[in-house]
């Protein structure tokens, strides 16, 4: 893998790009404070604007390694960040990223994750050099496993009990897509 850091990135109607710890207030009230979008996430919602911005310093920090990797999802038309999507683990040896995402409730099941989701399965792998991208979801949360499956990725298991999110330990459903597959 040739490792690219967080770059700016385009879609027809998104912009990826570094968190600035301006987002911090876009942060909090488009996505990070509300319970209903972190119900099966890793991490609780922000209490106040200083969680978001708390969380955005250490990603600027990180910025400055070439192998760290998350971006905010930024509405072209809006010109605010309205999700996150990142790498949450990767596997050098294996050349392997694995993506995790979120956005806010008011732009669910417009296409504006999936549309993310693709253009980073073709940075990885056309850019960095990736073999491998995975994603997983909580077994009650299916409409993020159809975001996978609208972007290529293959269904590769479901496993009891495997994760701890915000509902407790919950079953766990993988997808994964290779470059073998991708470049097809």
């Amino acid at each position: 893998m040739e490792h690219l850091g967080t770059k700016e990135l385009y879609t027809k109607r998104l912009i990826l790009r570094r968190f600035i710890i301006e987002d911090a207030e876009n942060m909090f009230k488009n996505w990070a404070y509300d319970d209903e979008v972190t119900k099966y996430l890793t991490w609780t919602s922000h209490k106040d604007i200083s969680d978001s911005k708390y969380f955005i310093e250490q990603w600027i920090q990180k910025y400055e390694k070439n192998d760290f990797y998350d971006w905010a999802i930024v509405l072209k038309e809006l010109n605010e960040p309205i999700g996150s999507i990142g790498v949450v683990k990767q596997l050098d040896d294996i050349k392997m990223v694995h993506i995790g995402y979120c956005i806010g409730k008011k732009w669910w099941n417009k296409g504006f994750v999936s549309e993310a989701l693709n253009r980073l399965i073709k940075f990885f792998f056309e850019e960095v050099g990736v073999n491998r991208i995975e994603s997983r979801h909580d077994s009650n949360n299916p409409n993020s496993g159809k975001v996978m499956v609208k972007c290529g990725m293959k269904y590769e298991g479901y496993m009891r009990q495997a994760d701890k999110n915000n509902q407790g330990i919950g079953d766990t459903i993988y997808y994964g897509i290779i470059a073998e597959d991708y470049f097809k």
